[in-house]
């Protein structure tokens, strides 16, 4: 077994066993069976049946049974053992156990050692740790979650701006408006610090000058307007934004505040618009599932006879 071999169907799901599989046949009480083609080196099998062992508090012997995925080297399989002591309240192991890998800068490694770090009392050197990582959106966001732990907002902050400041037209064009900015989302994450700090006028002038919008299906400046309240601004953004995401957020807002109709006109409203329909309709198909409009009983005319 080497890094080749785990990698390939770990991350294609192709020639393993499948996680569904692995999980019926845990419920099914086919644990031997778990239990064998683990040793077989099944990876979905090995973290199952490592789980179930420390869930019975047999604590080493599920650490043993991914030990031979750890001796290849692989990343995965080491951070499973570090999620399985960290569960344990064994920290201190899980830290000890990432270090190693983490030194060798892969993004990954380092945003899921920085957050342990932290979520164990040491988010100065998380901080420290991913702060010259500031360039790369990813490690970037991990250090602005990190920075509130560590107290270091108002650091965290000037770093960004500076980004801000740094960044270049993204192409030759002088009309050209785009920006190449390197972390990419440094508008969002200052806005995510300022807001923190209470300052939440300056986060939505902040979010208004990105480029990228939407990111998973929400819009960060939507979601902005509805967590402080501000409907109205929040009805004009979700009326010139194209995705619907705005729309959703506002329609979310109404819903919970027992505004079932109003939610459903807004959905509505943008299915009117050009594209609207595809975009929204499956949001407002949801939201009729769960909360049906009451209409009124319409008597059909009687049929002649």
């Amino acid at each position: 077994m080497d890094t080749a071999d785990l990698d390939d169907p770990a991350l294609t799901v192709s020639d393993c066993i499948p996680v569904s599989l692995v999980t019926r046949l845990m419920e099914l009480g086919h644990e031997r069976e778990v239990e064998l083609q683990a040793g077989r080196g099944e990876w979905v099998c090995a973290l199952e049946w490592s789980r179930l062992l420390g869930d019975r508090g047999q604590y080493d012997q599920a650490l043993d049974v991914l030990g031979p995925y750890i001796a290849t080297g692989w990343w995965p399989a080491a951070r499973a053992r570090a999620d399985l002591l960290e569960e344990w309240g064994r920290e201190q192991e899980a830290i000890d156990l990432s270090r190693p890998y983490a030194r060798a800068g892969d993004s990954l490694v380092l945003d899921f050692f920085a957050r342990l770090l932290a979520r164990h009392g040491r988010a100065a050197e998380a901080f420290a740790l991913l702060r010259p990582g500031i360039e790369d959106w990813f490690l970037a966001r991990a250090l602005v979650d990190v920075a509130e732990a560590a107290g270091r907002d108002e650091e965290v902050a000037a770093l960004l701006q500076t980004r801000i400041e740094a960044a270049v037209p993204a192409c030759d064009d002088p009309d050209c408006h785009r920006l190449r900015m390197e972390p990419s989302n440094a508008f969002a994450l200052l806005a995510t610090v300022r807001e923190r700090q209470g300052r939440v006028d300056e986060a939505i002038a902040l979010l208004r000058r990105r480029e990228v919008t939407s990111v998973n299906s929400r819009d960060a400046l939507a979601d902005l307007l509805a967590r402080h309240g501000r409907i109205e601004e929040l009805r004009a953004y979700a009326d010139s934004e194209y995705h619907g995401h705005a729309a959703r957020s506002l329609a979310e807002v109404l819903e919970e505040s027992g505004d079932v109709q109003g939610a459903t006109d807004v959905y509505r409203a943008f299915t009117e618009k050009p594209h609207g329909m595809w975009q929204v309709a499956h949001l407002l198909s949801q939201l009729l599932l769960r909360r049906p409009l009451c209409q009124p009983w319409v008597r059909r005319p009687a049929l002649s006879g």
